[in-house]
């Protein structure tokens, strides 16, 4: 399945939208649609959340803490950006919103997401990374 994103938010990117589906149809490809209402992530939050995972992956494994001492006790398994993404931040992202993908998610709901894994970690671990920001 190959997936392409729209954001509809002024008459060209509607208009463009429209024209991809008309096209779509005429070429006889049967396309499924699916939407949110209100502004998800933007791409600068979506660099920010994989720069994040790898900062904390590189703080855990540095600290000493890789995934058999943080989750699984039954082999070494260092920190990857991926991994933080899987096994620590979808967790804490479906239990608080609901959702499964970052893709899905409110700009305002990375930073609970964040408040909660930042937390959490800090407290038990001493790990603590913050969120990277746009530079000025």
């Amino acid at each position: 399945m190959n997936s392409t994103f729209w954001t509809v938010n002024n008459s060209v990117s509607r208009d463009e939208f429209i024209k991809f589906v008309n096209q779509s149809f005429d070429e006889g490809k049967e396309v499924t649609f699916q939407w949110v209402v209100g502004s998800t992530r933007t791409k600068q939050q979506n660099n920010a959340l994989h720069l994040y995972c790898r900062n904390l992956a590189d703080a855990l494994n540095d600290a000493g803490y890789d995934m058999k001492k943080t989750i699984k006790q039954d082999v070494d398994i260092p920190w990857s950006d991926d991994l933080v993404k899987k096994f620590l931040w979808r967790p804490i992202q479906k239990a608080v919103t609901g959702k499964d993908s970052t893709a899905h998610l409110k700009k305002e709901q990375y930073n609970e997401v964040y408040t909660i894994l930042n937390r959490h970690l800090a407290d038990k671990f001493g790990v603590s990374v913050p969120f990277p920001q746009a530079e000025p």
